[in-house]
């Protein structure tokens, strides 16, 4: 070539051609021989499919997605505001992992919290993998990246003046809400899905097996460790006692009244 480099050239079966231009006559060669070696074999990705702009291969990725709504809400709003300012326009072949590093190295300039860009990074770890499983790129750039830390805060606990302050400012279902959610550690989504039938008063047990969220109450669908049984202190069995005697079976322990019938869990 008038460049001063070599240029190999291979066709596949179908007589497509691949075109690839290198400073070494040696390094040409190899990679034309590798090429016809992977045609021969019927196993050969196709070099132009990395092409594809960054944003094109997103909205194919987006659109096969299963994930719930809410999650699916908070990966747009991270997806417009952090990734695709940087990455649209982009060839996915074109980006490699310094590039990653870069981008990451741009949104701690910018002030972008650590967490946020975690998030923004996943995302993005994600679409790639995705590009490797579907051989659109050989490899992911997203790897061995240096994010910011996260710092982790000591958890904040009420005194047992501040806890009764609150309980005594609550409406009497709400009181026995909270209460059990002080003395259990159970979450939002886990007390406001709790279930008439999985409060043991025999035992002084509860188990938490559904969730409440976005979406309706469902089974946990992390892990089995999320679904636990825990001890209630006699107090807090007391004052569920009370609350639950008048309650069906398969009710809902805590609703909101101003939402219809009695099944139907409170909003956040």
């Amino acid at each position: 070539m008038k460049s001063g480099k070599w240029q190999a050239t291979v066709r596949n079966r179908a007589g497509d051609r691949f075109s690839e231009s290198f400073p070494l006559k040696a390094q040409a060669r190899a990679w034309g021989i590798d090429l016809e070696t992977q045609f021969a074999r019927g196993g050969l990705r196709d070099p132009r499919a990395g092409e594809i702009a960054f944003q094109e291969w997103h909205d194919r990725w987006w659109n096969a997605r299963i994930v719930e709504p809410h999650t699916l809400r908070g990966d747009a709003s991270s997806i417009k505001n952090h990734v695709m300012p940087y990455w649209a326009d982009w060839q996915m072949r074109a980006i490699t992992r310094m590039d990653v590093q870069s981008w990451i190295r741009s949104l701690v300039e910018k002030g972008t919290g650590p967490s946020a860009i975690k998030r923004a990074y996943n995302l993005t770890s994600s679409i790639m993998r995705a590009a490797v499983d579907d051989d659109v790129i050989a490899v992911s750039p997203c790897r061995s990246i240096d994010l910011p830390p996260i710092a982790i805060e000591p958890p904040q606990w009420f005194t047992p003046d501040q806890a009764q302050s609150i309980l005594d400012g609550l409406a009497p279902v709400w009181r026995t809400m909270c209460l059990l959610g002080f003395y259990t550690g159970l979450r939002w989504g886990e007390l406001s899905g709790l279930h008439r039938h999985r409060i043991d008063t025999r035992r002084s047990r509860l188990f938490v097996v559904e969730v409440n969220t976005k979406s309706g109450i469902k089974e946990y669908p992390k892990s089995s460790k999320s679904r636990r049984e825990v001890p209630l202190p006699p107090h807090v069995l007391e004052a569920l006692e009370r609350h639950i005697h008048r309650l069906d079976r398969d009710a809902v322990v805590f609703h909101d009244h101003h939402q219809g019938p009695l099944r139907a869990p409170p909003r956040r």
